[in-house]
């Protein structure tokens, strides 16, 4: 940023010298980043939300080699568009300050007015926008990265953070002094991009719009199968200075029911409980790290539901509680609930319940004794700092762990049932914390592969999927056909070109690993994937060494393995590539989810 704002200041220092009078800034010459002719273009704006770059000085902060990770404002006229909506709702169109061709923008793969999916006739050719997102020069094309958010459309916002500057910010973000949606935008608004808040803040207001699935029920996302709802939040119940709130549990942090008559309407008065983040530029709720508080007063569901409760003393990763002080805790819901952050909870392993296939996870028991008096049920729990277990096996009665979740009491008829809720994770298994890798419980070691379920998402991008290197090839996307969890990562095929998922880059120790994915096709024509990985040294990529290439079908996900041997401590990538359209394959889409590496 400083860059460009530095050309401006010297050209405006420029025109006082030679004009004394004019307040135009003198021109900029530019070479067509495409090969063409060199013209001339006149700088303006910063960047902003409030004094967003024009279409020149954006290609200007791009030649001068502006940050790819900052989020930039651009305002421009829309001079064609390549594509729209489709199965990923978002769109691919050019902009330029006169709205012909000449000296161009191309704003690829965003997203519409409060980061809204595309449905095909939102923009057209003459539209006046202000698109915000990361700028880059993509093969000597300049462009906005996928992921970007129209902020503006001829004049017009709709959520998306987009505030009145004079606007009252209320509250303090407790349960006693809610935020109301002006000060939860702007505590949003202090985070990088794609950071999340480090605790979660009490949100008051009046819901202003919701959000449906394809048969007009609120629960969203196949028909709540992920029992989540998305929604406007303002003071007054108008779209004016809403907040996006997404992804929203229901009471007691459960799940929408709609047999269970859970309605949500507009007008309704609620208090959201969440963490928050921004998702590009969007201020919102981080997804599945909220619920409803309250809704018009109410703070159970019908017939009773889990209300939840103040923190307490829950302990830290360096001084857990034991389970009798959660057990303490428990008892004190009534007539149930959980804690609104997490525990760390120390424990003797007492017994191993079941293991749960399809997220990876293990229900088992501990106490402080490691007999059945006074034990604490995990359920459904990931193992060492979020990895999956494989089976039952990982776990070995008599561990000593420490775990990291939200404590519940759990209540279905007249039984009640003190918990660790599902989602928690081994912090540490028998003295062993594991830092970048570790003991896994079931005596393979767990390598660190970040983000290898692939919630976690920044910039348009599975964070740790990003290699520094030319390891990372292909266009991803973010699809909820997930074989776990929400979200897996779609990898774009090129009929011309092999395109690569790469890792960013790991450094493993001597030894044999087995990198291992789920895979499925996104249409009825076959697809394939070649698991492999490559050295990385001086940040270049070397030799790929890959597995056998796996047939995939859109009916049902396989699993893909590839091993290899490293026989010294070595830099490497994982890969996934998806092969061009060759005799033996088809160069299409394919969706990938739930990586592991593990150590034999």
């Amino acid at each position: 940023m400083k860059k460009i704002l530095y050309s401006v200041m010297a050209l405006a220092i420029a025109a006082i010298s030679f004009t004394a009078c004019e307040d135009v800034p003198e021109p900029y010459p530019m070479p067509d980043p495409n090969g063409g002719s060199t013209s001339t273009e006149v700088l303006e704006g910063t960047g902003t939300q409030s004094d967003p770059f024009n279409v020149a000085a954006a290609r200007a902060y791009i030649k001068d080699g502006g940050s790819e990770d900052a989020t930039v404002y651009v305002k421009g006229i829309i001079v064609n568009i390549e594509e729209i909506g489709g199965s990923y709702g978002n769109a691919t169109y050019n902009i330029s300050d006169d709205g012909t061709s000449t000296n161009q923008l191309k704003v690829y793969r965003g997203y519409g007015l409060g980061n809204s999916k595309f449905k095909g006739e939102e923009i057209k050719t003459g539209d006046v926008v202000v698109v915000s997102g990361q700028l880059v020069n993509f093969k000597g094309t300049y462009e906005f990265t996928q992921g970007n958010v129209l902020y503006s459309l001829n004049g017009e916002t709709s959520g998306g953070g987009n505030i009145d500057p004079q606007a009252d910010a209320k509250g303090d973000g407790t349960l006693g002094n809610p935020f109301n949606a002006v000060a939860a935008t702007i505590e949003a608004q202090k985070l990088q991009s794609g950071a999340v808040s480090d605790k979660a803040y009490y949100i008051k207001g009046k819901v202003a719009s919701i959000a449906v699935d394809k048969n007009g029920n609120v629960l969203n996302f196949d028909q709540g199968t992920f029992g989540n709802a998305t929604f406007y939040l303002s003071d007054d119940g108008s779209e004016t200075n809403a907040f996006y709130c997404y992804r929203v549990l229901y009471l007691g942090n459960e799940k929408w029911t709609q047999g269970a008559g859970d309605i949500l309407k507009v007008g309704d008065e609620v208090i959201v409980c969440a963490k928050l983040t921004m998702y590009n530029s969007t201020p919102e709720t981080q997804q599945n790290e909220g619920y409803l508080y309250s809704l018009n007063g109410k703070t159970e569901r019908s017939g009773g539901g889990q209300t939840p409760q103040p923190s307490n003393d829950l302990g830290t990763a360096d001084s857990p509680i034991t389970v009798a002080k959660a057990l303490e805790i428990i008892n004190g819901y009534e007539p149930a609930g959980q804690s609104d952050t997490d525990a760390y909870v120390k424990g003797k392993i007492v017994s191993v319940d079941s293991y749960n296939d399809k997220y990876k996870s293990i229900t088992y028991y501990i106490s402080d004794d490691g007999t059945d008096n006074n034990q604490l049920q995990v359920y459904s729990g990931k193992g060492l700092n979020g990895a999956d277990f494989a089976s039952t096996a990982d776990l070995k009665v008599g561990s000593v762990v420490v775990v990291k979740g939200q404590l519940k009491k759990y209540v279905k008829g007249d039984a009640v049932t003190p918990e660790i809720n599902q989602n928690s994770q081994i912090i540490s298994i028998d003295g062993q914390s594991g830092g970048s890798g570790g003991e896994n419980p079931g005596g393979s070691t767990t390598s660190s592969l970040a983000n290898g379920d692939f919630e976690t998402w920044a910039d348009g991008l599975p964070t740790g999927w990003k290699s520094a290197s030319t390891a990372s090839s292909a266009t991803l996307a973010q699809s909820t056909d997930a074989h776990g969890g929400s979200f897996s990562v779609n990898v774009n095929g090129d009929e011309g070109s092999n395109k690569r998922l790469a890792s960013q880059e790991i450094t493993l120790a001597a030894g044999t690993y087995v990198f291992s994915f789920y895979a499925k096709a996104t249409t009825a024509d076959a697809a394939q994937v070649r698991p492999g990985h490559v050295p990385i040294t001086d940040g270049k990529a070397g030799t790929y060494a890959y597995g056998e290439y796996a047939n995939l079908n859109n009916s049902s996900w396989t699993q893909v393995t590839h091993e290899f041997k490293l026989d010294a401590e070595t830099t490497v990538c994982l890969v996934a590539m998806n092969p061009k359209k060759s005799s033996y394959s088809s160069g299409k889409d394919i969706l990938i989810d739930d990586a592991t590496l593990t150590k034999k």
